[in-house]
Order: structure tokens, then sequence, then C-alpha cells
């Protein structure tokens, strides 16, 4: 580990610049919280070996998505994208002339610190961010996840509703709150629906509602 450290001190600094900004706590009211709302492109999804293609995000402040801050993000992948593009519609001379990872790993935290990450069904954006952090700064920084999937289960099992297979997918979930559906697996366009989703379970959510309930729904 200090062997890597001599080589990439800077890029281990970010992490620690980054941690050094405290989050909300638990009790802050969940609107007045910055939320960063992201969505990853993969190549399968196993996060040890798969890879990110692309990446797309939004800030939410004081409750407003902050479109001028939408960015998406192609990403060198260091092995053919393969049979995954048939999902994300990415092929490798898409990406002859995309980012590499660090630079927009270093860039999110160079905007975004203090800020909460929301995803929809963040658990595999979660451990691809994590293993990514590692691999090229060293350590990953201090994360704090909302999953607006099991945000939405929460809410349509205190409401009583009886759930189909898909009911929990994110088109489904901005059907039922009535809004835009657009084409899926494209990594700032899914980040914009989840952002809208997000925005509307707290419309819909007590006027209370806290960081730490938001927490709790997320389990």
């Amino acid at each position: 580990m200090f062997g890597w450290l001599q080589k990439n001190p800077e890029l281990y600094a970010e992490i620690l610049t980054f941690n050094q900004v405290a989050l909300p706590s638990a009790d802050t009211p969940a609107r007045e919280c910055r939320y960063l709302v992201l969505d990853l492109e993969l190549t399968g999804l196993n996060a040890k070996q798969d890879h990110i293609v692309s990446i797309g995000w939004l800030p939410i402040v004081e409750q407003h998505i902050r479109l001028s801050e939408a960015r998406h993000y192609l990403i060198e992948a260091p092995v053919s994208v393969g049979q995954s593009a048939i999902y994300h519609g990415l092929h490798d001379s898409d990406l002859k002339d995309a980012q590499e990872l660090a630079d927009v790993l270093q860039f999110l935290l160079k905007q975004y610190p203090g800020y909460i990450f929301v995803a929809h069904h963040c658990r595999l954006d979660r451990a691809f961010l994590q293993i990514a952090f590692q691999r090229h700064f060293g350590k990953a920084p201090r994360m704090l996840f909302l999953d607006t999937l099991n945000i939405e289960y929460h809410r349509l099992q205190k409401l009583g509703s009886r759930l189909a297979t898909d009911a929990l997918r994110l088109p489904q979930c901005l059907a039922r709150h009535h809004l835009p559906v657009s084409a899926q697996h494209h990594a700032l366009e899914d980040a914009y629906g989840c952002a809208l989703l997000f925005l509307s379970q707290l419309k819909k959510s007590h006027s209370a509602i806290t960081l730490g309930d938001l927490q709790l729904h997320s389990r």
C-alpha cells in the first residue's frame, strides 16, 4: 500500500480532502441536503471484474435539479465491451476518444464533497465506484448513498400496495409518479429520471422527513 502511495500521493490526497467535508447529520431536514444523482453503464454486474463504460450525474440543491451541472462521460474500457453493448448501446468504436476514469472521478471529488449520492438500485453503482476509487486512488471516499428503489418499496408498502414483479424498475416507478419515461440504459437520461423520481418521493413524504429517515427507507 505504501509503495502505491509513493507513486500516487496526489490522487490519495484528493480522497482525504473529500472526506474532510462533513456530511449532514441524520436529523438534517431531507429537503435541505445537497444530492448528486448518478447512474453508471457497465460491461457486466461483477464489480471486481467488469468495467464502467459511462457515467451520468446531476446535482439537486434546494429541491431543484441543476441542469447546468449535468454531466455525461464515456469511459475508456481496458477490454472490449463485448456483448454488453446490447444493453448500453456503446461499442468499442464509441469509446476511442473516451475519458479516463480516474480523471472523471477526480472531478467528482473536487466538485461534490458533502453531497449525498442517490441512485436507483444503488448497490451496483456503489460497489463499482468503491472499487474504481480503490484501484485508481488507493482508497474509496466516504460516500453516503440513498436508493430510490428501496425508498419506493417502503412507500408502496406503507400504502399497502401489491407489487408486480417489475414494479420497482425505474420506468415503472416514473410512470407511477406520472413522470416522463425516457429510453433506458443511457447514464445521463437514467440519472435524470432517478432525480425526478427522488424529488417526487420527497414531495410525497411528510414535511419533517430527515436524512436519517431516508437512510432507513433506503435499506
